[in-house]
């Protein structure tokens, strides 16, 4: 499921090879390669790739480089283009003010128009920003450039600036500069949510390592796609997965795919349990209504039955390399208790470790004490606490239970800790809570091992 977003494969570099190029795209398991043309001459020549090879399609637009011949001729040949099935998305469109080969004048200008055409046809942006970020943003919002989206191609600046693209409705190309010894790109894409890139390369410019110096091709992707999963701490799979759903949704406009009642991420086999929630955290992507998790769809209508959540998960394991089945979901798991108990015994002969992972409101949402049922069949509890006193979890985690609900948990997280379960604590590393002061919440609790999470961004519109 590997894509290529942002190609030019109609260059000259290519003209001895294309064929051996594309064929060492596909062994590496690219199942599509967009070619963004860039001038005049190029529109003709991703036309001319689309129709030669099955896995490429195209986008076009009018680089910043060449704005200055932007004409009426260039314009229809565009228009008459993007009629056609293959033809995307309108790009690369954009500002460089790092050589200025057209005056900025006119690149703002043939900017705007190109975005214009982007909204009559309802073709989604390619946009190249380069030393002009502060102009781009401001044409994109001006020019409502957001009801269209599409990708900041080549991104390579900062948290600011990445928050603000997805606040405007777009997402991110990341390519090889990720990989480079000294690329500030790492930091920056800390908390990059996983619905909010694409993976790319730039063919034949900006070669990832080890390849720095030589042409770049579709195949070395793959590159980028390890180190990013480096960055974000899950499986390349992962972000394999994540890349070709995001891609699918803003360039080809698809719609989501059916909710998933299993996932895997991490290594890890995941329940999709519940959607029902008794915390309505300000830093839940649900609070902007997003269900998106490195490309699977978690947005249940209806609680899938035990029953099913069974059949689906034994038929997956049997497949093999999972390290271990999660209990979890976009709510709480123990709210259907019955249930989760329920296929936690169907599961346990599979042999794998079983964890479930709670807000620790199980108690209080039965009235009782049910570490003991859950310690029988769970063999690790991760247990979010995300606040480091009842003031900020009311602040932060919005708990249906009131100012109760804090308490409660710490009296679930000591009694998940003396029982026969692997007791796991967690927060996230939200910008305005002290890491230290939630560790010392349950410094004094026995058994318990406290773990840091990474925060992502939460991505609200303008």
């Amino acid at each position: 499921m590997l894509v290529d977003s942002h190609v030019h494969l109609d260059m000259p570099q290519f003209e001895d090879d294309l064929e051996e190029v594309v064929e060492r795209a596909e062994k590496v398991g690219i199942t599509e390669m967009l070619n963004a043309s860039y001038d005049k001459a190029s529109l003709g020549r991703t036309v001319a790739l689309t129709e030669r090879f099955d896995k490429v399609y195209g986008a076009c637009g009018i680089h910043p480089h060449d704005s200055k011949d932007f004409d009426k001729e260039t314009e229809g040949v565009m228009k008459r283009f993007l009629l056609r099935k293959k033809i995307l998305a309108v790009g690369e469109v954009g500002l460089d003010y790092y050589r200025d080969l057209t005056p900025r004048d006119v690149q703002r200008d043939i900017f705007r128009r190109q975005i214009g055409i982007a909204l009559y046809f309802r073709k989604p942006l390619i946009i190249h920003s380069r030393e002009s970020f502060d102009d781009v943003a401001r044409i994109v919002e001006e020019e409502g450039a957001g009801e269209v989206g599409g990708i900041f191609h080549a991104f390579s600046l900062g948290e600011d600036e990445l928050k603000l693209i997805l606040r405007m409705g777009f997402i991110v190309g990341i390519g090889g500069p990720l990989t480079y010894k000294n690329s500030r790109l790492p930091e920056a894409l800390r908390r990059l949510p996983s619905d909010a890139f694409v993976l790319e390369t730039d063919s034949p410019y900006l070669p990832p390592h080890p390849h720095r110096g030589k042409r770049n091709e579709p195949a070395y992707v793959a590159l980028v796609r390890d180190r990013l999963a480096e960055i974000m701490g899950v499986e390349p799979g992962d972000i394999e997965r994540a890349s070709h759903a995001n891609y699918m949704r803003v360039i080809h406009r698809s719609k989501p795919k059916k909710a998933s009642m299993t996932y895997e991420l991490k290594g890890a086999l995941y329940l999709n349990i519940t959607n029902s929630c008794t915390n309505n955290c300000t830093f839940c992507p649900r609070s902007e209504g997003n269900y998106e998790l490195y490309g699977e769809n978690l947005n249940l209508i209806v609680d899938p039955s035990a029953e099913e959540l069974v059949e689906e998960a034994r038929q997956k394991i049997s497949s093999g390399g999972y390290r271990e089945i999660v209990f979890c979901g976009f709510g709480e798991p123990t709210s259907r208790l019955d249930d989760i108990l329920t296929i936690a015994r169907e599961l346990k002969s599979l042999g794998l470790p079983l964890r479930l992972n709670t807000n620790g409101q199980g108690n209080l949402v039965h009235g009782r004490n049910i570490v003991p049922e859950l310690e029988e069949v769970f063999d690790r509890v991760s247990i979010s606490l995300n606040a480091s006193s009842k003031n900020e979890y009311l602040t932060l985690c919005r708990p249906d239970f009131g100012p109760k609900a804090f308490d409660a948990v710490i009296d679930f997280i000591e009694k998940a800790a003396a029982s026969k379960m692997e007791c796991i604590v967690t927060a996230l590393d939200i910008p305005s809570v002290d890491m230290d002061a939630c560790r010392r919440v349950v410094d004094g609790i026995s058994g318990v091992q406290f773990n840091v999470r990474r925060y992502r961004f939460v991505k609200e519109r303008l």
